[in-house]
């Protein structure tokens, strides 16, 4: 028994100088453990790439909800244009959007005395300040409540019926696009933000209780020497197109300068059609990310409150271009961060030319000439063909670049809605 109990004493005293010689040469040689085995390297890597893939993928399915990951889409429409919301309604039925009806601004409501100073008086036509009042009344409830990024869609605006799941995908690219440039973010100029220097910000709180007394007002804080490297880039899903990286997203223009072209990012899309040409590059199911050199037509687009206070800036000291061609010139000179996308995401439809709408002056709201009845003389030739597809839209002629697999207000409304409907143009 006592040798037994010898025994176990002998034991413990030899496990416990185990553990201690254990825990000693751990310590004193764990970084060459992780340097061979790389063991907690390879646990913290498995958790950032989970943490990185939940968090894109929740990314992209707010991006692709119903208002394709914006505070909302606000849809610019005239009073009289009913037939325009129709077609903006039942897009948005059939493909799963919330859109928020946003008046536009009539020539009857344009008073001299309330539009802001130009260079060039009588250039702009009644319609383009109209159409310009329209989008800054946007801009200006973004900036007048710091709202959440925000997209604009004007009232001939259409899109594939696929557009939520084309947008998700867009987004996964986009981030990628924004680390692919190294972007950072925009300086935001509002009151009480980070990067707001100015001496009286709410981030300097004693200042601003004791500018009363100019001998107690503490000195602003010393410059560094050193600028911090940017934070990485990653997926939100409170912010999923990261809105702090860019002033403008457009997803509709009708053209886009040369400038900044090759800053971009191509990627698959199967939903897009091939065949589509950019700068002499011929593209297969694929569309392109790139920084805008200056984009022409509003038909969509997402703007920051960073982006809306400038816009309202510049219109506000000169209102001397129709709104398309300020937002083209800001961004011409780098002051506007804009970013866009080709084949757009959204276009802009046109009724087919031989349907008696061109002679009503319905084709356009700036253009379209005199509003009228449809005259007895007018091109009819199309109602034929209107009852085989049952569609009187199309995409407009002037925008090249247009690749839709399948147009919300065509093959989208027949399918969806009117699959048993008998057109009779009889």
């Amino acid at each position: 028994m006592c040798s037994a109990a010898r025994w176990r004493q002998i034991q413990s005293i030899l496990l416990v100088c185990f553990v201690f010689s254990f825990i000693f040469i751990a310590d004193r040689y764990r970084a060459a453990f992780n340097g061979t085995f790389n063991l907690p390297g390879l646990r913290h890597g498995a958790v950032q790439g989970y943490d990185e893939f939940v968090l894109r993928e929740s990314s992209m399915e707010h991006a692709s909800n119903s208002t394709l990951g914006f505070h909302a889409i606000y849809y610019i429409n005239m009073k009289a244009r009913y037939d325009r919301s129709d077609a903006a309604f039942l897009q948005a039925y059939i493909s799963g959007l919330d859109i928020h009806d946003y008046p536009a601004v009539e020539a009857d409501m344009i008073d001299p005395v309330g539009m802001p100073p130009t260079h060039r008086p009588s250039v702009l036509k009644i319609g383009e300040k109209g159409c310009w009042h329209a989008h800054s009344n946007i801009w200006a409830e973004m900036v007048r409540n710091k709202l959440p990024p925000a997209l604009t869609i004007e009232s001939d605006a259409t899109w594939d019926i696929n557009i939520r799941p084309i947008m998700s995908n867009l987004n996964k690219h986009f981030v990628e696009f924004l680390r692919h440039i190294n972007s950072t973010t925009v300086h935001d100029p509002s009151w009480g933000a980070k990067d707001n220097q100015h001496p009286l910000a709410d981030h300097h709180p004693q200042q601003r209780e004791n500018t009363h007394n100019t001998a107690s007002v503490l000195p602003p804080p010393p410059l560094t020497t050193t600028t911090p490297p940017p934070p990485p880039i990653r997926y939100s899903t409170d912010d999923p197109w990261l809105s702090k990286h860019w002033d403008l997203l457009s997803l509709g223009q009708c053209l886009d300068h040369r400038q900044d072209k090759d800053i971009n990012l191509i990627y698959a899309d199967v939903r897009v059609p091939s065949g589509n040409d950019y700068w002499d590059r011929k593209l297969g199911h694929e569309r392109v990310i790139r920084k805008s050199g200056g984009i022409t037509c509003t038909t969509a687009y997402a703007i920051s409150h960073t982006g809306a206070a400038k816009l309202l800036l510049r219109s506000a000291v000169d209102l001397d271009n129709p709104v398309d061609l300020l937002i083209r010139r800001l961004t011409l000179s780098r002051d506007l961060v804009t970013y866009s996308v080709m084949p757009p995401v959204i276009a802009q439809w046109e009724y087919r030319s031989d349907v008696g709408m061109g002679e009503r002056g319905a084709q356009s709201d700036i253009n379209g000439g005199q509003h009228q009845d449809t005259p007895a003389d007018a091109a009819m030739a199309g109602w034929e063909e209107v009852s085989r597809t049952g569609t009187v839209w199309n995409t407009k002629r002037h925008q090249k670049d247009v690749a839709f697999d399948k147009m919300a207000l065509t093959a989208g409304i027949i399918q969806r809605v009117a699959t048993d409907f008998v057109f009779n143009a009889d």
